[in-house]
C-alpha cells in the first residue's frame, strides 16, 4: 500500500511540473520499435485490487508483447469518486501518460469531455465497439451524440441489505421484507423497539445515487430527460416526499447519525450498529464472506406504495482511453478482454482459474457482460442469492455536470438530515443552482444538447 501511495505521490509531483512547463496531452499512439513491448498503464480509480492485479498477469502472460503497469488512486488517502475524476484531469491536462482508467460510470466519462480528457472509442476500435456495448449492462451511460465514450464495466445496483437474524428477533418475516415506506416505518418501529441501541435504517448521508431509488419509486424526477437534461425539477411531489421521508428516519432516530461509507457499511452491518442498509447489493456478498454464521438478505430499494413500481439505480465502473495513452489500440483490446465473457468469468470465479479468495471476489461489484450476470452458476449460488438485483434501473441525468450536481444535492441531503432547515427552501436552492450548472454547460458545449 505504501508503494502504491509513493508512486500516486510521484504522479502528482510530476503532474504539478507539466502543468508550469506547459506540457499538453499527447496521445500519439506511437508504436514501438520491433521486438520491443508495448507499455500500458492501467489507472484503477475504484479498488477492486486483487481481481485487477491477477487479470494483468492473465493478459501479460497471454500476450507477451504487453506490459501493463498499475497504478491505483484507492491508495491515495480518502479517495472518492469526485477526488478521483480531478485527479485523472489533472494527469491528462499535465500530459501524464495513463493508456486505461477504470473509473466511476455514472459520472465521470462525460465529466472528463469538456477537459477533452477521454477518446471516443470508435474512432479507435470501429464497429467492435458498438458491438461490444450491446452486450453490457449500463451501456445508456456510456453514448452521447452517436459517440462511445466508455466501456462499462463493473455493474452495481443497489438494494436494501438487511440482517435477516435480527428481523426474526424483532417478529418481522425476513422472507417478506420491506416494498413500501409504510413496511419500512414497521419493520424500524418493530426492530427499534426489540434493539433501541441499534439504527433499523442506515443510509449515505452526503451521497445522491442511494436516495434516487425513492424519489423514483414516489413518482418523482429530478430532471426533465435522463441523459443530457436541460431542466432541473427538485420540486416536483415525488422529491418533497422522498425527502421528508428521509428526515423522518433522522427525527426518529432511526438511522445514522454519522456518515456512512466503505469499509463502515461493513463494520456496522457485522457489528449490529444497523438492522438494514441503502448499499450497493455486493455488500451482502461481503457481509456473508466476513460473517457467515450471520443470515445475510438484500432485497430492491422500496417505492412509496403498491401503485408505485420500485426503480433501482445502478452505478459500478467503465473503462475509458485517456487522451494521454500513447498506445489507444492496444488500451481498446485490453478493454475489450476485460469486458469479454472470459475474463468476466474469471473476475467474478465462475472460473476459478485466477485462484481469488472469497473476500476478494466479494470485493467488487457485480458482473456487467450480460451473459456473465445471467449465468445459472452465479444466480443459484447462495453466496449471489439476492445479490443480482433484478429491478430494471434509471439513468439519472448524466451530463458533463452531473459530477458537480451530484455534490449539490449530497450537500442538500445532509442538511435535510442533520437540520430543522426548511424542505422546499433547500430544494429551491439546489435547483437553482443545478440549473447554473446545466445552463453554463449547455452555452460551454451547444453542440453536445443540439437534437
Amino acid at each position: 500500500m505504501s508503494g502504491q501511495h509513493c508512486s500516486i505521490v510521484r504522479i502528482a509531483v510530476a503532474c504539478a511540473v507539466a502543468l508550469v512547463t506547459g506540457c499538453a496531452p499527447t496521445g500519439t499512439g506511437q508504436a514501438p520499435d520491433a521486438g520491443q513491448r508495448i507499455k500500458l498503464v492501467y489507472f484503477n480509480a475504484r479498488g477492486g485490487e486483487a481481481s485487477e492485479r491477477k487479470l494483468i498477469e492473465r493478459y501479460q502472460n497471454d500476450h507477451p508483447g504487453i506490459e501493463i503497469e498499475y497504478q491505483a488512486s484507492t491508495a491515495m488517502s480518502a479517495p472518492s469518486d469526485t477526488d478521483a475524476i480531478s485527479n485523472l484531469i489533472f494527469n491528462v491536462q499535465a500530459g501524464i501518460a495513463v493508456d486505461i482508467a477504470k473509473v466511476e460510470v455514472t459520472r465521470t466519462p462525460l465529466a472528463l469531455l469538456p477537459a477533452h480528457a477521454a477518446i471516443e472509442l470508435t474512432s479507435i476500435g470501429g464497429q467492435a465497439v458498438p458491438d461490444r456495448l450491446d452486450q453490457l449492462l449500463n451501456n445508456n451511460l456510456a453514448q452521447v451524440k452517436g459517440g462511445i465514450w466508455s466501456l462499462p464495466y463493473e455493474y452495481d445496483p443497489f438494494g436494501y441489505v438487511y440482517n435477516a437474524d435480527m428481523f426474526r428477533a424483532a417478529g418481522l418475516n425476513p422472507d417478506q421484507p420491506p416494498k413500501t415506506w409504510d413496511d419500512l416505518r414497521a419493520a424500524a418501529r418493530a426492530l427499534k423497539s426489540t434493539y433501541p441501541d441499534v439504527w433499523p435504517i442506515c443510509h449515505p448521508i452526503n451521497n445522491l445515487s442511494k436516495i434516487q431509488p425513492f424519489v423514483w419509486g414516489a413518482g418523482g424526477t429530478y430532471f426533465d430527460q435522463d441523459v443530457l437534461p436541460t431542466r432541473a425539477d427538485f420540486l416536483n411531489p415525488g422529491m418533497r416526499a422522498s425527502y421528508a421521508f428521509m428526515r423522518e428516519w433522522a427525527q426518529n432516530d432511526w438511522m445514522n447519525t454519522e456518515e456512512l461509507s466503505g469499509p463502515r457499511a461493513v463494520q456496522w452491518m457485522v457489528s449490529r450498529q444497523c438492522a438494514g442498509m441503502d448499499y450497493s447489493t455486493n455488500l451482502t456478498m461481503q457481509l456473508r464472506a466476513n460473517d457467515p454464521d450471520t443470515d445475510w438478505r438484500s432485497a430492491p430499494i422500496v417505492s412509496l406504495d403498491a401503485q408505485h413500481p420500485q426503480v433501482n439505480f445502478a452505478g459500478g465502473s467503465a473503462l475509458i482511453v485517456p487522451s494521454t495513452s500513447k498506445h489507444p489500440k492496444e488500451a481498446l483490446d485490453f478493454m475489450l478482454w476485460l469486458t469479454d465473457v472470459p475474463a468476466q468469468r474469471l473476475k467474478w470465479g465462475l472460473d476459478p482459474a485466477l485462484g481469488l479468495a472469497l473476500a476478494d471476489l466479494a470485493n467488487q461489484a457485480t458482473p456487467d457482460n450480460r451473459v456473465v450476470a445471467t449465468d445459472p452458476g452465479l444466480n443459484e449460488d447462495p453466496l449471489w442469492k439476492g445479490v443480482l438485483n433484478p429491478v430494471p434501473p434509471r439513468t439519472p441525468g448524466v451530463s458533463p455536470v452531473y459530477s458537480q450536481i451530484y455534490t449539490v444535492l449530497g450537500d442538500m441531503q445532509e442538511r435535510i438530515f442533520r437540520t430543522q432547515n426548511d424542505l422546499d427552501a433547500e430544494l429551491t436552492t439546489a435547483q437553482a443552482k443545478a440549473q447554473q450548472l446545466l445552463d453554463d454547460n449547455i452555452a460551454k458545449m451547444p453542440e453536445l444538447y443540439q437534437p
